[in-house]
């Protein structure tokens, strides 16, 4: 086994950098794909939808029953995955699922709320108000998710072996801690 674990905010370069790392180390890289394998699995699509949709703009409210299945078939392809090893995991608690693995290191990547609306501003041409709501509306969903799955908070600085600030650090410099960071994980 072995696997890291990306759990990013959005706009902060937490998914440029998992696929960055993934290649430098020669691993696969899974993303959001994640969540329609998930729903696909569980046999409840509408999960998938509500899932994706961060700003609620379907207003999808999948059953008790749909989230739960959907919520134990992530948490299966997770094991799965990082039981086969050499992969970085974005999103969906891997932190979580993967707590106990001595192998995995979990890793947060934050970055400050104008520089990810400016970024965000950037990529989607979009104007900051928006910009800043849909980071506001992506933070919430997130939090949500990890306290509704976990019964945690997606901040505490416990879950994660190495937390990154992409405002600070250069972005290679991060990939290369990411990198660094593993290899003294698995080594030692």
């Amino acid at each position: 086994m072995g696997a890291i674990t990306i759990s990013r905010q959005m706009s902060s370069q937490g998914d440029a950098l998992a696929a960055q790392v993934a290649q430098r180390l020669g691993w696969r890289h899974v993303g959001r794909e994640l969540i329609n394998q998930a729903a696909v699995g569980a046999k409840v699509p509408d999960v998938a939808l509500a899932e994706l949709d961060e700003l609620g703009i379907f207003g999808l409210k999948p059953s008790a029953e749909a989230w739960q299945a959907y919520h134990d078939q992530v948490q299966q392809i997770i094991r799965t995955l990082a039981a086969a090893g050499e992969v970085v995991i974005v999103g969906r608690g891997g932190q979580m699922v993967l707590r106990d693995c001595p192998d995995v290191l979990h890793v947060r990547v934050v970055a400050p709320f104008d520089q990810r609306v400016a970024r965000l501003q950037e990529t989607r041409h979009l104007p900051m108000a928006a910009a800043e709501a849909i980071i506001e509306k992506s933070m919430e969903a997130r939090a949500r998710y990890i306290i509704q799955s976990y019964d945690v908070v997606l901040d505490d600085p416990s879950l994660y072996h190495l937390i990154l600030n992409t405002g600070l650090l250069g972005f290679s410099q991060a990939v290369d801690l990411v990198v660094q960071a593993y290899q003294d994980l698995s080594s030692g």
